[in-house]
């Protein structure tokens, strides 16, 4: 497709050829002032300015690239049992252990594998400065669920 002689493409590209001996001269005078004077580079602001743009470039690879080493391999399937703390209320025995059931067993008591009785009540742990942590068999009282040592709160009742 010939270029116009008037078409505004064919005056920018004579101003670009006017133009260019004045860049050039002036692109010497730059290199010759930056040998002089080093720090004239980073005074610069097309030069500040690119080197701006390829740290943020850098930057923004290495964080894609380390995004990629976080995600997870596979997803486990959704758990469908749940572990529940036993204490055996059996004279003697207080046995503790721990059953694998289903998220809404409540089929408590349960035996005991020490004593063998029907006696295993779920347990809860006491957190309060008297009980220290240990597992006991909360009363309800109130509403509430309670530590029967010390009294301390253990959570509502549904």
């Amino acid at each position: 497709m010939p270029v116009e002689k008037d078409s505004k493409i064919a005056k920018w590209i004579a101003a670009i050829r006017e133009g260019l001996p004045a860049l050039r001269a002036h692109f010497d005078e730059w290199k010759d002032a930056v040998r002089e004077e080093p720090t004239l580079i980073w005074a610069t602001p097309a030069i500040r300015y690119t080197a701006y743009g390829l740290v943020g470039l850098i930057v923004v690879g290495v964080l894609v690239w380390s995004a990629g080493l976080f995600h997870p391999a596979e997803v486990a399937p959704p758990a469908e049992t749940a572990n529940f703390h036993v204490l055996c209320t059996a004279p003697g025995c207080a046995h503790h252990f721990v059953i694998n059931r289903e998220f809404d067993f409540d089929d408590f008591p349960v035996i005991c594998p020490q004593c063998e009785q029907k006696t295993g009540q779920r347990a809860v742990r006491c957190l309060s400065k008297t009980c220290n942590g240990c597992w006991v068999v909360p009363t309800k009282r109130d509403h509430q669920y309670r530590c029967p040592f010390c009294g301390g709160y253990l959570g509502k009742v549904d």
